[in-house]
């Protein structure tokens, strides 16, 4: 049977199906002429054009992600279009993957926890991850340590200093492997206890020089306040020996608050008196 005549129509279903997927034509061959209606059209053509041998091989240039799918080839022998004929094939794009994203706790303190994930977006098949360490000296106990080589989450547990570091992830397949890096610190209790004594220590000199300088300038005020005090004169003070009543005998005079004392006669007069009123 000759080849000529015959239509060929390719269509593509995508790989990643959804409820409103729908076969896409893409190519088609009838009445001798060539029509590329999707997106691929610019890479799509026939090996042998026009496929008149009974050849419809396609070729696909610059392979790309999304071409993955399944790929339905019809044949219809004009005027017999209820005999047709399909075949299908599921195509698939290998590829390397893609450069990882690395997450996770990236502070916490010993005997924590600390997750870190790493995942790559695209990589066919499937990318397999491995964590490590980078520039570790010693290695961490796998006790403390959960990972998902198909996930990419590494789980550490009860965390103390040496988990402290650098932490790698590979993302490979067959066709190639890339890596992102993300650090943990691990903070010592010990640590923390310095910190916290230091902030401590500082508040209570704050407050001891705070209550010292209030102490110098309440016992300044009140040295000043006992000075001018003590030099004061009060004008109804008794001036020394001159006693209440001898005020009283004076009156109310004002002016006999500032009394001299009296002159007392000597004592010699007072006696010779005395021995002449004998004699006569």
């Amino acid at each position: 049977m000759s080849s000529h005549g015959i239509d060929w129509r390719v269509d593509l279903m995508p790989m990643e199906k959804s409820p409103t997927a729908k076969e896409l034509a893409i190519l088609y061959f009838t009445n001798d002429k060539l029509y590329k209606p999707g997106s691929q059209a610019k890479r799509l053509s026939f090996l042998h054009n026009p496929p008149t041998m009974g050849d419809a091989t396609l070729q696909l240039a610059n392979v790309r992600p999304s071409d993955n799918g399944t790929y339905i080839c019809e044949v219809n022998n004009p005027p017999d279009f209820y005999g047709s004929g399909s075949g299908l094939i599921h195509f698939t794009v290998l590829m390397p993957p893609s450069t990882p994203v690395c997450k996770g706790t990236e502070y916490t303190r010993i005997g924590g926890d600390a997750t870190l994930t790493c995942s790559s977006v695209e990589g066919v098949p499937a990318p397999t991850y491995t964590w490590s360490r980078v520039d570790s000296k010693t290695s961490l106990p796998l006790a403390n340590m959960v990972q998902n080589d198909q996930t990419g989450k590494l789980q550490l547990t009860n965390l103390s200093l040496a988990f402290s570091g650098t932490y790698q992830c590979v993302a490979s397949n067959q066709f190639g492997h890339v890596s992102c890096q993300v650090t943990v610190n691990v903070a010592g209790t010990g640590e923390a206890g310095v910190i916290a004594g230091a902030v401590i220590g500082v508040l209570l000199v704050v407050l001891l020089l705070g209550a010292a300088a209030i102490y110098l300038f309440w016992y300044r005020k009140e040295e000043s306040r006992s000075t001018v005090t003590g030099n004061d004169i009060r004008e109804d003070a008794t001036a020394p020996g001159i006693s209440d009543a001898s005020l009283q005998r004076h009156g109310s005079d004002p002016g006999s608050r500032f009394l001299k004392q009296p002159v007392s006669r000597p004592e010699s007069a007072s006696t010779t008196k005395s021995r002449l009123n004998m004699v006569v």
